[in-house]
């Protein structure tokens, strides 16, 4: 591993100084701003893409598609717009700038619902699947569809002016970028980096209630399906995790998994450690062993289960095999953790509402694509 040109930053969330280097990032503080237009008298976000972003990207492509559609679908408000695309020349090559409307905080489980509380949750997965729907009406998979592609609309604060939107996110703190050598800099990198501003702030006025559905760097056209899909391993389609034959499809598993997550404050499918492997033994103590090819592509699965896809004892691994089906995770939600019952309940009636979300989810959390509803049936 080559040595470090500039010392780290003790920022959490602020972009590693390292990246600022030939087709990296631009010297320009941060990859995405709160930025001002002074023509339109608006503020919007402006992202700063990494040089070694090609400049006529397929995600660049979509979004025009996207804004320039004509297709009259409620969904289109749900899913972002491209005001502006832009080209500039920095020193470390050209980067690609799109402005965009500006959001707020990611999606959460709105904090303070009972456990059993499904309204909510319920109003937010329609917005979803209409604008998965109006995508999927322009031959477009969104690909990466998780709780960080999903941002909280906001309300127009277009007439603060620089001091209140500082008031209300708190002044930059910034980190001096400095080489371990000791030397200048130059100009490949910023002289600070910058902490990012806490959007949540701008969630507290009155909302609007409605999500946008954000970043489309993985997304592509239906009759161009990728080749690999890089979604986070507790939302990822079986035929991401198994490497097998991306389609739409992988539109449709991710909804199901983010109307579970909304209805439980937690993934369906959760990581320990972070490895893939957490994931795909989940997964098929969940629903069962996949199709030969998916099940010969996982290389570990014989560590945790025999050839039938039945779990082994845990012995001395640490991550132990918890067959817990997706009927019985849809039954945990009836309950708080603290009930004895909690991951164990008995076989009886689901009440009408968890019945109903347990007859969605068993539609789309499944290895059989061709059984999935349309968005149009959800």
């Amino acid at each position: 591993m080559s040595p470090r040109i500039y010392t780290p930053s003790y920022l959490p969330f602020a972009e590693d100084p390292e990246r600022y280097k030939e087709n990296g990032l631009h010297p320009a503080f941060a990859t995405t701003w709160l930025d001002r237009d002074t023509l339109a008298h608006r503020y919007v976000s402006l992202k700063i893409l990494s040089a070694d972003t090609s400049l006529d990207c397929k995600g660049l492509c979509i979004l025009r598609d996207i804004t320039n559609s004509k297709v009259a679908h409620e969904g289109r408000l749900f899913v972002i717009r491209l005001l502006d695309d832009f080209v500039i020349q920095g020193p470390n090559s050209k980067h690609l700038c799109l402005v965009m409307v500006l959001a707020g905080d990611r999606l959460a489980r709105k904090s303070g619902l009972p456990f059993d509380s499904l309204e909510w949750s319920r109003i937010i997965g329609l917005q979803l699947v209409k604008a998965l729907q109006y995508l999927h009406n322009l031959s477009i998979t969104h690909g990466d569809c998780y709780t960080s592609n999903i941002l909280l609309q906001l309300l127009a604060f277009d007439k603060w002016s620089e001091e209140d939107v500082l008031a209300c996110l708190g002044q930059p703190v910034k980190h001096q970028v400095r080489r371990s050598d000791g030397k200048l800099i130059g100009d490949s990198a910023p002289q600070y980096t910058v902490s990012p501003g806490d959007v949540s702030a701008l969630g507290e006025r009155p909302s609007t209630g409605r999500i946008l559905l954000i970043d489309f760097g993985e997304a592509f056209y239906h009759h161009d399906p990728s080749m690999h899909v890089y979604t986070p391993a507790p939302l990822a389609a079986p035929e991401i995790l198994f490497h097998g034959e991306i389609t739409s499809a992988v539109d449709k598993w991710a909804f199901g998994c983010l109307v579970y997550e909304l209805c439980a404050g937690h993934t369906l499918i959760k990581l320990l450690f972070g490895w893939n492997n957490d994931a795909q033994k989940d997964l098929v103590a969940m629903l069962g062993k996949p199709p030969e090819l998916m099940w010969h592509e996982w290389k570990a699965r014989q560590e945790y289960f025999h050839p039938d896809g039945t779990p082994k004892n845990a012995q001395e691994r640490r991550l132990k095999v918890r067959s817990l089906s997706l009927e019985q995770q849809v039954r945990n939600l009836t309950k708080p953790l603290s009930d004895p019952g909690y991951e164990t309940g008995v076989a009886e009636p689901l009440p009408t509402n968890f019945q109903k979300l347990d007859d969605l989810l068993a539609s789309l959390i499944v290895y059989d694509t061709s059984g999935h509803l349309s968005f149009e049936e959800i």
